[in-house]
């Protein structure tokens, strides 16, 4: 199907899509604001659509309109959802972002989004440092802990691992790891959010650490007692 760039798309082409006279020119012109204020094919037109424009409700045609329309000449994979900056602060690579960006970057380093096929990059062409920092970051505790991050494949190896061997000689405790405190988990903060199958209405459930900590040590005690 051929999509139309958001500055032809019309209000009949609106109310070709199943939506009503009324709500179609209520779209058109909110659309038609964006275009003006963002121009018709930027990440930002599409993120203030997809915001201010669509929901849940209206036909999924019409978000494909819109996209496609957006993104007419964009290319391959344009961006269906763009974080605010503000967000990309708190995800756990932004963190990590503020604090060693300009280590890992130098001067490219600008933000956490700007800067980010930079440092998917980085972490190709320097494994070694990227993923020890990013270990460090989440606090895994290695039994053994590894002798480098990656080994390169030798002759041997090579139909076994072509691309290497991660973490070689290291020995982690999945479990102990889970369930220490360490220097960014307290007791109380919540490690688990689940919701149960057929109950989507009600609210998200949680559990702390200190919750998991001794639903696990329970388990343990009746697998003690089953087993001897």
């Amino acid at each position: 199907m051929v999509y139309r760039s958001l500055d032809s798309v019309t209000v009949k082409d609106v109310e070709a899509l199943g939506i009503s006279s009324e709500l179609a020119q209520e779209i058109h012109k909110k659309v038609t604001e964006i275009v003006h204020n963002y121009g018709s094919a930027t990440p930002e037109t599409w993120n203030r659509i997809s915001k201010h424009v669509l929901t849940p409700n209206l036909p999924f045609s019409l978000h494909q309109t819109l996209y496609y329309g957006c993104y007419k000449d964009f290319g391959p994979d344009p961006p269906a959802w763009i974080p605010d900056p503000e967000s990309a602060l708190f995800t756990n690579i932004g963190r990590l972002l503020e604090r060693h960006g300009k280590e890992f970057l130098g001067s490219k380093y600008r933000d956490p989004i700007s800067s980010f096929s930079h440092l998917q990059e980085f972490s190709v062409s320097n494994p070694e440092v990227y993923w020890k920092t990013v270990l460090d970051e989440m606090c895994i505790d290695f039994s053994v802990p590894p002798t480098c991050i990656l080994r390169s494949p030798s002759e041997e190896s090579l139909t076994l691992n072509p691309g290497g061997k991660w973490l070689p000689g290291a020995f982690v405790n999945p479990a102990k790891n889970c369930l220490n405190v360490n220097s960014k988990r307290s007791l109380d903060d919540i490690v688990i959010r689940w919701r149960d199958v057929g109950d989507d209405d009600l609210p998200v459930k949680s559990m702390t650490l200190k919750e998991l900590q001794t639903e696990v040590w329970y388990g343990a005690l009746h697998l003690i007692d089953i087993v001897f």
